[in-house]
């Protein structure tokens, strides 16, 4: 795998056996694949009619001369009578076969190629050797012998030895083929083949150590538990290895003495960063003043470090080799290393923290505390997944219970958002007593992976009530915040007016950041009016010290502003990239302000790469939050067959689990895609049952989403007066002072249910809302029926404006070919190309024909259609006579299927 240079490398020496003769040596790290390549071309060359002869160095016959050579001529034996007898006789006693005096090397190694030639001559030879730095010093020199001197013989050696020498061969001369790691894609490949199902976290992880190592790809996955492969523990510093990844660097490390092997312990446990030479050198100063820079030189010569002088950095020279090293030192040994290094890194803390930590073999309340420091301070920068292991680690060591109990809870909570649903879990079931964080962080494994509602409420409401009657400190305010945030989530997605007056009963105990998030999405026709205001006053009082989690708030409240982009760069560089970019809830706010802003293509990466993402840590909500986000893209670019798979993906999730808010989302997507293909009615009955006219459902805050495709789809179908009272009840509710896209849509939505003769001046003052543009997909909306309504009035110049760029806005931008074929038909009613492409064998169409054609398809009667286009029923019918034939249909229920195809045949041509 990912072998194809080395492989045409080896095809082409076989193909050289045939005729003359040539050698190659493989060069390589161990465990790179080079026996697997030998393997391979030996397999090519029995299939080639070769013979093949496999030899294999052994470190425990190094000491004995010819172990090797006898290998490899006693297959041979047999043609040692077409030799001459002096050469024959030299070879028998050099392998103890005849008793005699010792021959000199020459004549033996004379004698050998005698017997190769003698032997290819039958037919070609392939001589594999494995282990080259292992051969024995006579062996080896007689092979140097031989594979200079293969001119005339069909005979091919190909050897393979370590990167770091080739023992006793020389080499020089010689082809070498370097052998290095597998690229990253074929890597990936190999481990996805060999250890199926691995978590996004372990997989990451086992890629960045095995560095393209394949047996190390091969091999780590199974040295861990199963807790760890599938994600839920993570992957402890050093990995475990396996007898034959030990056995790769063993020999080496074992060949030091014992300060050399102490000294490159210091150096693995220390990390590679830039200076760790003057970490080591001080720490094993606290050994005694036996330290000396010597010490890694013999390490480095054996090629298990560089060490770089000038930037006073040791690096080893593969992961394994680090692993190694840790893995094969003793725990006394490994704990009193740590040690030293904590007390050289006291500039340092949350290294020191980890090493005193690694350093106690039993309970040490100090050394817990200043890892639960170092915890809180990973958990502030983001690194939610490292502070659940500090923390974790931090009760293991505690002597006083209650802080035992404490950091687990805290532990639980930094799994749970850090992506480790089941250790979030299982720490908080690991606590005897009830707290409200431990149950807090119980319930946000609930809630994400199982979507259990109601389980949420049973298990967290009676912990929170009882806070109500104490005394809060604030860790403790900080704790009742992130359950009201589980909570608040649980019934924002269940949807269900039972789960609200509990909620209601908490609001006196949050922060200002947790109720402004509640005005936002419990009732936001009613409560979100100032939000907007207190949003950037909350935005402008953060700082560089603010937990990142804490953040969250913001983004949930922004997303249901439609506000996010204006403040996600401004909270980024507040809280620092990696923290903020690890908050899952970011990623989701993108997703949604991407649709709203009509960056249709990234709203489809971000909920792809979120999904899988979802779907490595369990995320089970998440998954249908980002399947929702597909299914808006696939609703407004009429892509029905996907709208159906998410749709049907959401509801199977969502029923059994009585999430109303969520199951909403099928109805609200597939009226925008009726709404898009011109099906008013079917829009009307979907989003009426969501929201019915002259409605704005409490504790519904996804109102606004489906608010347009109501109102448009109420006038379309002759329903004026429930147009008018939705419309009514946005301008009572005040929803334009939410945001300036909830200004926007209440604007469309004005000059859709306008009188006839005013509704221009209603359409030019929703185009005149500040940065209407913005929302692309509401902005060509209203572009495209302010042209329909202009064109109407036959007023056709300022229609083609219009519609021109609706058309742009829909076909370019948007990607949406329902509604740029609507934009298409409208302008060539409004006299911009009104002749449509003519196919091979098909009758012409006018364009008002088109449209008549295409509202009858959609289901219109006739009197429908005249009242759209200012016509009369019977010059509707009439102009339906006439299309029917020139689309060879004798019914309204063919025209569909029909137009498609005509519009197949036309595009064609």
């Amino acid at each position: 795998m990912g072998r194809t240079s080395e492989l045409n490398a080896l095809r082409a020496v076989l193909a050289d056996a045939d005729h003359w003769g040539s050698a190659l040596l493989l060069q390589g790290d161990p465990g790179v694949g080079k026996t697997v390549l030998l393997d391979a071309v030996a397999a090519r060359a029995r299939a080639d009619g070769l013979r093949v002869l496999r030899l294999i160095g052994v470190e425990s016959e190094q000491e004995l001369a010819f172990s090797v050579l006898h290998q490899l001529l006693h297959p041979l034996f047999h043609h040692l009578g077409e030799l001459r007898s002096f050469q024959s006789g030299v070879l028998e006693q050099a392998l103890s076969v005849r008793e005699g005096s010792a021959p000199g090397r020459l004549a033996i190694s004379a004698a050998a190629l005698a017997l190769i030639q003698a032997a290819s001559g039958e037919r070609p030879l392939l001589v594999v050797v494995d282990d080259v730095h292992w051969i024995d010093r006579s062996s080896a020199e007689v092979l140097t012998f031989l594979t200079r001197r293969l001119s005339g013989c069909r005979a091919a050696f190909i050897m393979a030895a370590r990167g770091e020498g080739n023992g006793f061969l020389d080499a020089t001369g010689l082809g070498v083929l370097d052998v290095g790691p597998l690229p990253p894609a074929d890597a990936l490949t190999l481990l996805e083949n060999s250890h199926p199902g691995l978590a996004e976290p372990a997989r990451r992880r086992l890629l960045e150590e095995a560095e393209g190592n394949p047996l190390a790809l091969l091999e780590l996955p199974g040295q861990l538990t199963a807790a760890q492969r599938d994600g839920v523990e993570s992957l402890p510093v050093n990995l475990p290895l396996s007898s034959r990844l030990e056995s790769v660097y063993a020999d080496r490390i074992r060949a030091l003495a014992l300060p050399e092997r102490f000294a490159l312990l210091l150096a693995a446990l220390d990390g590679q960063r830039p200076g760790n030479l003057r970490d080591i050198r001080a720490a094993a100063a606290q050994a005694g003043p036996g330290w000396d820079d010597s010490l890694l030189e013999v390490s480095e010569r054996v090629r298990l470090v560089r060490v770089d002088h000038l930037a006073e950095q040791v690096v080893f020279r593969h992961p394994l080799v680090r692993s190694c090293v840790v893995h094969m030192s003793p725990g006394g040994r490994r704990r009193a290393a740590h040690s030293m290094l904590a007390e050289v890194m006291k500039a340092d803390p949350d290294r020191r923290a980890w090493h005193l930590a690694r350093a106690s073999d039993g309970p040490d309340e100090p050394v817990a505390v200043e890892l639960t420091e170092a915890a809180e301070r990973a958990l502030a920068r983001g690194g939610a997944a490292e502070a659940a292991a500090a923390f974790r680690r931090a009760a293991e060591l505690s002597q006083d219970p209650a802080a035992r109990t404490g950091r687990l809870d805290k532990a639980a909570f930094a799994a749970g958002i850090g992506g480790l649903l089941e250790t979030a879990r299982e720490l908080a079931g690991a606590n005897t007593v009830e707290t409200l964080r431990g149950t807090a962080a119980a319930a946000y494994v609930l809630f994400h992976r199982e979507g259990d509602v109601d389980a949420v409420f049973r298990i967290l409401l009676p912990v929170m009530e009882a806070a109500l009657e104490s005394t809060a400190s604030a860790e403790d305010a900080d704790a009742f915040d992130d359950a009201f945030y589980v909570l608040l989530n649980a019934a924002v997605w269940g949807g269900r007016a039972e789960l609200w007056p509990a909620v209601y009963r908490l609001l006196g105990r949050v922060s200002e950041a947790a109720r402004m998030c509640f005005d936002a999405v419990a009732d936001p026709a009613r409560t979100a009016h100032d939000v907007r205001q207190r949003l950037d006053r909350a935005t402008a009082a953060l700082s560089p010290a603010t937990p990142s989690w804490r953040v969250t708030w913001l983004i949930y409240t922004a997303m249901y502003l439609d506000c996010f982009t204006f403040y996600d760069s401004v909270w980024r560089d507040l809280v620092g990239q990696s923290a903020y970019d690890s908050l899952r809830f970011a990623q989701v706010a993108r997703a949604h302000d991407a649709f709203m802003l009509g960056d249709w293509d990234k709203m489809l990466a971000v909920g792809s790469l979120n999904i899988a993402d979802a779907t490595d840590h369990e995320y089970n909500l998440l998954h249908m939050v980002f399947t929702y986000g597909l299914a808006m893209v696939a609703s407004g670019r009429g892509d029905e067959e996907a709208l159906r798979k998410y749709c049907e993906a959401i509801t199977t999730w969502a029923e059994p689990r009585g999430m109303h808010l969520l199951l909403s989302t099928v109805n609200e997507t597939r009226a925008r895609a009726a709404v898009g293909r011109g099906d008013f009615e079917e829009a009307f009955l979907l989003t009426s049952a969501l929201t019915p006219p002259g409605e704005l459902p409490p504790h519904f805050p996804h109102f606004a989403r489906v608010f347009l495709d109501l109102v448009e789809s109420a006038m379309r179908t002759g329903r004026a007066a429930e147009a008018r009272a939705h419309v009514e009840t946005g301008r009572q509710e005040r929803i334009d002072a939410i945001s300036p896209h909830h200004a926007l849509i209440l604007a469309a939505g004005a000059a859709i249910t306008a009188p006839d003769e005013e509704a221009g001046e209603f359409y030019e003052a929703a185009l005149a809302v500040p940065d209407a543009s913005l929302w692309t997909y509401d902005y060509a909306r209203i572009r495209l029926m302010y042209g329909e309504w202009l064109r109407r009035r036959q007023e056709y110049t300022a229609a083609r404006v219009h519609l021109s760029a609706a058309l742009e806005l829909f076909e370019q931008h948007l990607k949406a070919p329902p509604w740029a074929r609507r934009a298409r038909n409208e302008l060539r009613a409004a006299g911009v190309g009104v002749g449509l492409p003519q196919g091979e064998g098909m009758v012409p169409m006018s364009a008002q024909e088109r449209r008549i054609a295409e509202l009858a398809a959609s289901g219109l009667s006739n009197k429908q259609i005249g009242e759209q286009l200012n016509i009369s029923p019977r010059t509707a019918g009439a102009h339906l006579y006439r299309v029917f034939p020139k689309l060879g249909v004798t019914s309204r229920a063919a025209l569909r299927d029909a137009l498609q195809a005509f519009d197949e045949v036309t595009d064609g041509a």
